[in-house]
């Protein structure tokens, strides 16, 4: 397939701000991003026998599924038909947890054995009524079951994941992974219990059937079916979205129906069909802060913006905003954005001028194990740039000298999350994402932005806040520089590059007023770092580890040189306040709280990563009571003050 590029202005655009990290990766060849599979159909493998056949649709799925197994079902329309809307509903048996109850595909585990019904409610382009089908099926008991999750849908040539549930205790000691049926898929990779592909391309919408056998250490065996819709979607190949290599979901919709902005959200910032150059204007989905008048939004007019793949991503964001300590904060913060998008297929998270829009993974927003199971688990494509370099950045939050969050969810053990832990989850992110929103439409523009020009038109006759941030305050180093552009935009590195140690990165970043290795990379990320960093800390308690690793030794890496909570060292105060000022003028007193946050501690470089998280001096109680004197958001709002998190070593997954 030819590769459509936009023209040199809006790639340089699309590097600058399809954000790596907390933000998404590069949009062009050379960050890194892999190209999209061929438009052209491919064979099909197999046929399936429909357990419905009517005029207009087939639906597919077993009949005969296990208690505690995971079962599906799917609807495909004949080639003259296209659905316009879906409805499951259960009509008999124990509770289905039905999360995609609009989709093509519904996927579930079942709970207990007995007799089952559920209804699908069709709605076929052109018409004005509903068709409803019914479908029956028993679950026997079958003891232990191995479980693949999750039978969806997904655009063609969209990424997909499919996770093997084990029964407990048991070890895999070999996976057989076998298409079945439907269109071929030309290559797979399997990581563990994970298996991942491309969605081939279709002509209409398809069915494709895959089936795991299992051999356990233990002699037994196991097997299990899932069903993929794979959808056929009118891309633009010139858009926006599509040249760029990125497959949205079609499964999108807005968390409030009634919203006022529901045609625009749904029409302006995520699906393939958007123009490289996007035609949407402020007077078609305006920023937020415009249309409330610059005063703090309800949470329901931030969920009138918000785009979700799944109900319950809507549920969770809305419980975030009400009842996390740094709400309010977020709430004010999404007046500098034009909608959110939280969906199953974002990874990474980033932010995007051309539409104003944030795009956030639901990975942060999860709290129970079926939520879980609802996302791709494709694994970010950064994962080995910078594979060659000697040297490694690790970094972490912390919260009372552990982890934050504080819990460590292996998904085979079907734990749910803590609200406390999915409130770390998503507010470092949110921090991050909102900091490049307000960079490019900070709080002094929003009265005066002319309705008829389009996000990307203003970005383009206007500066940013991160400019005169590198104009004033820039960082020194250019071998940091350097290294970030191998390190998060893939570029080759030098034999010097390859050199480097641990000791030398210390030279190099030490003595600058960096808060990341991340903050490198751009400009837009040194202005974003800061302020999460910042953020973090002032609002949740949470201090921020960096530290220089070249060995790992002991199941712990060895550090050069680290240090928590440089975000309040003296040389980075004078980039800190002008970032927060700017971002978040509504928070008064920002130079005077960093000489009251907790001051930078260096770590013990005679002990590893790992040995290096109990070292702030003060207990809970007593940080509590430094920040009593906080000031406050200048708003009527009372904050609840609740978090706690595990990290992991968390190379990738933010800045």
């Amino acid at each position: 397939m030819t590769q459509l590029m936009p023209s040199a202005k809006y790639t340089i655009l699309l590097i600058a701000f399809f954000l790596l990290s907390a933000c998404g990766g590069g949009s062009s060849n050379d960050s890194g991003r892999p190209s999209l599979g061929s438009l052209t159909p491919t064979e099909s493998t197999g046929s399936i026998v429909p357990i419905l056949d009517s005029d207009s649709i087939e639906i597919y799925g077993d009949i005969e599924l296990k208690a505690q197994g995971a079962g599906g079902f799917a609807i495909i329309p004949k080639s003259a038909y296209q659905i316009e809307e879906i409805k499951w509903l259960q009509t008999a048996g124990a509770t289905l947890p039905f999360l995609a109850s609009n989709s093509q595909t519904i996927g579930f585990d079942v709970p207990s054995s007995g007799n089952y019904a559920i209804q699908a409610q069709v709605k076929l382009q052109g018409e004005s009524e509903y068709s409803t089908y019914d479908i029956s099926f028993s679950a026997l008991d079958a003891g232990q079951t191995t479980n693949i999750r999750l039978d969806h849908s997904v655009s063609e040539l969209g990424k997909v994941s499919l996770h093997l549930g084990i029964p407990a205790g048991k070890t895999i000691s070999s996976i057989e992974w076998q298409q079945l049926a439907g269109p071929q898929v030309n290559s797979f990779e399997q990581s563990d219990a994970y298996l991942f592909f491309d969605a081939p391309s279709v002509v209409h919408d398809a069915i494709i059937k895959f089936q795991a056998q299992v051999s356990y250490s233990d002699g037994t065996t196991g097997t299990d079916d899932v069903f993929i819709t794979v959808k056929n979607v009118n891309f633009n190949e010139t858009g926006l979205f599509y040249s760029n290599n990125f497959i949205v979901s079609s499964d999108m919709f807005s968390a409030n129906s009634s919203s006022p902005f529901k045609d625009a959200i749904e029409q302006c910032i995520y699906n393939n069909q958007i123009p490289s150059t996007p035609i949407c204007s402020f007077d078609d989905l305006p920023l937020i802060g415009t249309s409330t008048n610059g005063n703090t939004p309800s949470v329901e007019q931030i969920l009138d913006r918000t785009l979700v793949s799944h109900e319950w991503m809507a549920e969770r964001f809305k419980n975030y905003l009400e009842n996390s300590s740094a709400g309010v904060d977020m709430r004010n913060l999404l007046r500098g954005v034009t909608g959110v998008v939280i969906s199953y297929d974002v990874r990474p998270s980033f932010y995007w001028a051309a539409t104003g829009a944030i795009y956030l993974d639901a990975n942060n927003f999860w709290q129970s194990p079926a939520e879980r199971d609802t996302l791709n688990d494709v694994p970010d494509y950064r994962t080995d740039f910078g594979s060659e370099l000697q040297f490694q950045m690790l970094w972490r939050y912390t919260k009372n000298n552990d982890y934050y969050p504080s819990g460590r969810y292996l998904k085979q053990s079907r734990e749910s999350r803590s609200f406390s832990d999915l409130e770390a989850s998503i507010s470092w992110l949110m921090y991050h994402e909102l900091a490049h929103a307000n960079d490019f439409f900070p709080s002094t523009v929003w009265s005066n932005i002319n309705p008829n020009t389009t996000p990307l038109a203003y970005y383009n006759e206007n500066g940013t806040n991160s400019d005169i941030l590198d104009q004033q305050y820039p960082l020194r180093s250019n071998e940091m520089h350097a290294l970030a552009q191998v390190r998060y935009r893939n570029e080759t590195p030098t034999a010097t590059q390859k050199s480097y140690q641990g000791d030398d990165i210390k030279q190099f970043f030490e003595p600058d007023i960096a808060p990341s290795f991340y903050a490198y990379l751009t400009t837009r990320e040194d202005f974003a770092v800061l302020f999460e960093r910042y953020m973090m800390l002032y609002r949740l308690d949470s201090e921020a580890d960096v530290a220089i690793s070249d060995s790992q030794s002991s199941n712990d890496y060895g550090i050069t040189w680290g240090q928590r909570n440089r975000i309040t060292d003296t040389n980075l105060a004078d980039r800190a306040v002008f970032v927060v000022s700017r971002v978040y003028p509504d928070l008064q007193g920002v130079r005077s709280s960093l000489n009251e946050l907790p001051q930078p501690i260096l770590m013990n470089t005679s002990q590893g990563w790992f040995s290096n998280i109990n070292i702030s001096p003060s207990t809970e109680a007593t940080q509590r009571s430094k920040f009593n004197n906080k000031q406050q958001v200048n708003l009527q709002e009372q904050f609840i003050i609740d978090s706690n998190r595990d990290s992991q070593l968390g190379l990738l997954n933010h800045p």
